[in-house]
């Protein structure tokens, strides 16, 4: 029995043989000094035997034997009872073990070319239904999650949360994402892509994220011990320490990391200097609405320039080039001349929306285009909270905004930490200035001292808790508090402010809630990281694409008002108009924003992404064109 099951088998057989062989042999030597007329030939004795063993009704096959058959019979009934009540038993208790096994997530996966999530957490929802999104157009696809959870536990889960998979198989299974066993048993040798989630959230300490990204750098040691570092498949891991980061890259091309937190204060601070940025961002990110693809024709690009090739593609808009040496280029020259092996970074519904026609699908008449531009505002911004997100939008907001501008940090209480961080923020940005201001927004009055009609926007950083509900509840309370102050100064007598407030939630149920409280930019962070670690799993030079907008030296995404690209309001123009009018600017249009919209749902808040080129708006000066530009002027 301490050898297995297979041990234990052959056991039982070989006593059922030995004792089919022993009562054979009983009988034939019964039968020579005890005849029975019965049994007219040898060899019903060998069938009597066999019968009685395996079927305790046989012995009737012995009611008309003599007296020493019929005792032979008994004992051979006896004999099949224990040997065929042990056999049944070992049988169903393999098969019990098996189901077991199989509960418990340990067998093998069978699948390849699929995509495999290596931990278990809040992101994995999201993750899986932006898989569910992109697998949609195919039949076949898997996504396999390896957790050290319960394999019951996480299935239970995922029904409850996933409604309708599609085309798509989930498949989970409980084990160490960082053991090669594990790893082999899921497969990975042969996933098409995967996704290294962190277990340590933002609101971990710094210890509790060291060792989170310990973990992370653990596993991708042995994906590259099971697959080589050439034979990587495309990695996709989330790391908070920057040095980890680093590492990570640089154990193979294939490995692309992201930090939450870096991602998060760039695009709140984008966020908060463009209104309806937000929106913009979310329908880019993700499977679902548009996303970015790389393409090239068949036949090149046959000597056409950056302007002629964007209005090649009826429902597609091209944002730049991958270039040969794999280096992006967004919002080129309108004469950029690409290389016939470029590969052009267009925006698109799917990818079988993207047709390159031989022909210009449209062409725009020349019309009459303004001499303007924006100065340079001097930017006025208010931060309320304090968490591991705010130094980097402090030096995001640092890169962006003009001398003389002003920063103020409304925190609860200070601390030494707080204090010192600011004083290093104070000395590395002299030109910026920067305050702390120390009060308990709950407090009665304390609005009325702070007077937020003053900044040009207010950030609200959500708490680094656990409870996802709890940190949203108390940001829901505080915009409602400051739409109640805004809605009192407006009825007093004093202007509609201007003031713009942009917050980040945690669960995306709380969207029509946040809409509530006059709220029109916000990022649903945990959805908008893990549709960007989904998107980047499966095509990874997407990163690429989102770290050139991230990056304030080169071009990122505005919405500019349209007085800066037409004349005579209210103008009735196409989109090809708005395309062609950006270029006059050497911008990138690919989206326009109708402010008398921006509040209705089923509109998309107003922001219409790549519209037909043929598609007619009425544009009046507030509206927007959502272009690529190298600033904001």
């Amino acid at each position: 029995m301490s050898r297995g099951g297979g041990s234990v088998f052959a056991a039982l057989m070989t006593l059922f043989l030995g004792a089919f062989v022993f009562l054979s042999l009983i009988r034939i030597l019964g039968a020579l000094l005890f005849p029975d007329e019965s049994i007219k030939e040898s060899g019903d004795f060998l069938w009597r035997v066999f019968l009685q063993i395996s079927d305790a009704g046989a012995v009737a096959e012995d009611g008309e034997s003599n007296w020493f058959n019929k005792f032979v019979g008994i004992l051979s009934v006896f004999s099949g009872l224990v040997l065929f009540s042990s056999l049944v038993a070992f049988i169903t208790n393999q098969f019990d073990q098996k189901i077991q096994e199989l509960r418990k997530g340990k067998s093998d996966v069978l699948e390849s070319d699929h995509t495999l999530i290596l931990g278990f957490g809040i992101r994995t929802i999201e993750i899986l239904k932006e898989l569910i999104e992109a697998n949609s157009s195919e039949s076949g696809k898997a996504a396999v999650v390896l957790a050290d959870r319960d394999k019951e536990e996480m299935d239970d889960f995922l029904s409850e949360n996933l409604e309708d998979t599609k085309t798509t198989k989930i498949i989970t299974r409980s084990g160490l994402p960082s053991h090669l066993h594990s790893l082999k048993k899921v497969n990975a040798s042969k996933a098409k892509s995967i996704i290294i989630l962190n277990p340590a959230g933002s609101e971990e300490s710094e210890e509790g994220k060291s060792v989170g990204d310990a973990k992370v750098l653990k596993s991708i040691m042995a994906l590259v011990a099971l697959s080589g570092e050439f034979g990587l498949p495309p990695v996709v891991a989330e790391l908070h320490g920057l040095e980890n980061r680093n590492i990570a890259s640089d154990l193979s091309e294939s490995i692309q990391v992201m930090d939450e937190r870096s991602i998060l204060s760039k695009l709140l601070v984008q966020t908060s200097r463009t209104s309806g940025l937000a929106i913009v961002y979310s329908n880019l990110v993700g499977f679902e609405g548009n996303e970015i693809y790389f393409y090239k024709p068949k036949n090149g690009w046959r000597g056409l320039n950056y302007s002629e090739i964007s209005f090649r593609f009826k429902e597609s808009v091209p944002l730049g080039f991958r270039k040969i040496s794999g280096e992006i280029v967004l919002n080129p020259d309108p004469q950029y001349l690409p290389e016939n092996e470029e590969d052009a970074i267009i925006l698109a519904e799917d990818d079988s929306k993207i047709k390159f026609d031989d022909k210009p699908v449209i062409v725009t008449a020349a019309l009459s285009y303004p001499n303007t531009s924006l100065s340079r505002p001097i930017d006025k911004q208010l931060i309320i909270g304090w968490n591991s997100k705010s130094k980097i939008i402090v030096d995001e907001y640092a890169k962006f905004s003009s001398p003389d501008s002003q920063i103020d940090l409304l925190i609860n209480e200070s601390n030494e930490e707080i204090k010192t961080t600011l004083a290093k923020l104070k000395t590395k940005y002299p030109q910026i200035k920067l305050r702390s201001l120390v009060a308990n927004l709950s407090q009665e009055g304390i609005l009325e001292k702070l007077s937020p009609e003053q900044y040009d926007s207010v950030i609200f950083l959500a708490e680094e808790k656990e409870n996802i509900e709890e940190v949203d509840a108390r940001t829901i309370s505080l915009l409602l508090r400051f739409r109640q102050y805004f809605k009192k100064k407006q009825l007093s007598g004093g202007k509609k402010a201007e003031t713009q407030l942009i917050t980040e939630i945690m669960n995306s149920e709380n969207t029509e809630l946040v809409l509530e409280t006059g709220v029109k930019d916000f990022l649903i962070s945990n959805q908008f990281v893990s549709k960007m670690m989904a998107q980047v799993s499966q095509e990874p030079d997407v990163m690429r694409v989102y770290e050139s907008l991230f990056d304030p030296e080169g071009s990122e995404i505005y919405l500019k008002p349209a007085y800066l690209y037409f004349e005579d309001f209210p103008k009735r123009v196409n989109f090809a108009d708005c395309m062609y009018a950006a270029q006059q600017r050497k911008e990138t249009c690919f989206g326009i924003r109708i402010v008398s919209e921006e509040t209705d749902e089923s509109k998309g808040y107003g922001v219409y992404l790549i519209p037909d080129k043929s598609e007619y708006f009425s544009l009046h000066e507030s509206d927007s064109l959502i272009v690529l530009s190298e600033d904001q002027s």
